[in-house]
């Protein structure tokens, strides 16, 4: 038996896709894996990501939570709480609708994860030479307008790679003078110069670093988005660092916290916004039916500002990688939220549709996102969406999004935060001259 899916939230370049049904935990993890295989090729990406998610499914004793002793009453109590809930997501996972949702978030994933590592291949940047800043956006623009943010965040890093390479060590490098570029592409741009300068100092740093090691990594990163940034821009290249740390150097997300804790604690918010949106990308969570996506939250994050911060950068990316298909996002809901996270999952919906407008302005799949409206036999559904998204993103748009822009502070949604208190201030600020 095949289900095939046509939902309206399907990207228009995409076929219908037709899955079996699966009947256990591993022919589902075996249909994603084809599945994925079979559309964007073999490559080592998508190797790397599926043969490590696998083998820590098989560490973590998924697989053992769908035999029938598992669930004996001697052994409820060892599995505890994270235990009993990760079963239930799978369980979920083999229902054949949530199969066919499980499989287009993957490949959303997979399309923006394989875009940013083919960059160069795909804009047609040759290896190894300069070249101008505004050529490489024209470049990224010209991507289809939904991979063209993703696009602009490679081109930042790349051309912050390329000029280290033949121009030494930047500075100034995003200024008005150096980077004649439309303002639309200036917050991705940051972003990705921001990783390219934590990806140049974490891998200079071995498990056995030092705490004065890590500090100086942590100083010089912040000195290197002080002095490329714009004035309004800089928290979209600290946030990076947060994202790089917690994606690739996993191992070092506590130092790091640690010591940005004690030299700069005002940029706590956008570290942990960014570790929250490396989580979607890690490899521990890549696979979408190993666990549910909001349970990393409360395993990363120690305190309450942290923990919100990380789900408001969660749900950032979780929001823009599967915006065409706002079912996507809807089904989550569907899985617990802890009650004091919620203002941090809203203010990573909002943030990231102010944010994508900013880098693609008027694209309609915007609007259609967090206008959409679930089905009309989910009430629930209907009423959880429109509070938690629908309502607080128009507000978004409308009312925050001119201050943001007219105050020159567009980087602030790069962290969580009161988004109405941080807009009365500012309001506050400018009529008052700046002071």
């Amino acid at each position: 038996m095949e289900i095939t899916s046509t939902s309206p939230g399907t990207p228009s370049s995409a076929n219908p896709v037709a899955l079996p049904v699966a009947r256990d935990l591993t022919q589902t993890l075996d249909i994603l894996t084809h599945q994925a295989q079979a559309e964007l090729g073999n490559t080592t990406q998508s190797l790397f990501f599926f043969g490590d998610g696998l083998q820590r499914a098989v560490v973590d004793g998924v697989f053992s939570l769908f035999t029938p002793h598992t669930w004996a009453p001697a052994n409820i109590l060892r599995l505890g709480y994270q235990g009993v809930r990760q079963a239930a997501q799978l369980v979920q996972a083999l229902l054949p609708g949530q199969a066919i949702l499980a499989w287009h978030e993957l490949r959303n994933k997979l399309e923006v994860f394989t875009s940013v590592k083919n960059l160069s291949a795909d804009l047609g940047l040759p290896a190894g030479e300069f070249i101008p800043l505004p050529q490489m956006v024209g470049k990224a623009y010209g991507v289809s307008p939904f991979l063209a943010l993703w696009a602009v965040e490679g081109v930042g890093h790349d051309y912050t790679d390329r000029y280290w390479q033949h121009k030494g060590v930047p500075s100034g490098l995003l200024s008005a003078e150096q980077a004649p570029v439309p303002e639309k592409s200036l917050l991705m741009l940051h972003a990705g110069m921001g990783l390219s300068f934590a990806d140049r100092l974490l891998g200079d740093l071995t498990s056995e670093a030092t705490p004065d090691q890590v500090r100086s990594v942590v100083e010089y990163f912040l000195f290197l988005c002080r002095s490329n940034s714009r004035p309004g821009y800089m928290g979209a290249a600290l946030e990076s660092l947060g994202l790089q740390t917690r994606v690739f150097y996993s191992d070092l997300l506590h130092r790091v916290d640690q010591q940005l804790r004690l030299t700069a604690p005002e940029f706590l918010g956008f570290f942990w916004h960014g570790a929250g949106r490396g989580l979607y990308f890690s490899r521990e969570y890549f696979l979408p039916v190993l666990r549910s996506v909001w349970c990393g939250v409360d395993e990363e994050a120690r305190n309450t500002p942290d923990r919100l911060s990380s789900m408001a950068g969660l749900n950032w990316a979780v929001t823009l990688v599967n915006m065409r298909q706002p079912e996507i996002i809807q089904n989550m809901l569907r899985s617990p939220i802890e009650s004091d996270l919620i203002q941090g999952f809203t203010n990573g919906a909002v943030s990231s549709v102010i944010m994508r407008e900013d880098t693609t302005p008027g694209e309609p799949f915007t609007s259609d996102f967090y206008q959409n409206v679930p089905d009309a036999g989910q009430p629930f559904l209907a009423a959880e969406w429109a509070r938690l998204i629908a309502n607080p993103c128009r507000v978004g748009l409308q009312t925050y999004y001119p201050v943001l822009r007219e105050c020159d502070a567009p980087d602030q949604v790069f962290r969580y935060q009161d988004l109405s208190a941080l807009i009365s201030n500012l309001k506050a600020r400018q009529a008052g001259g700046g002071n």
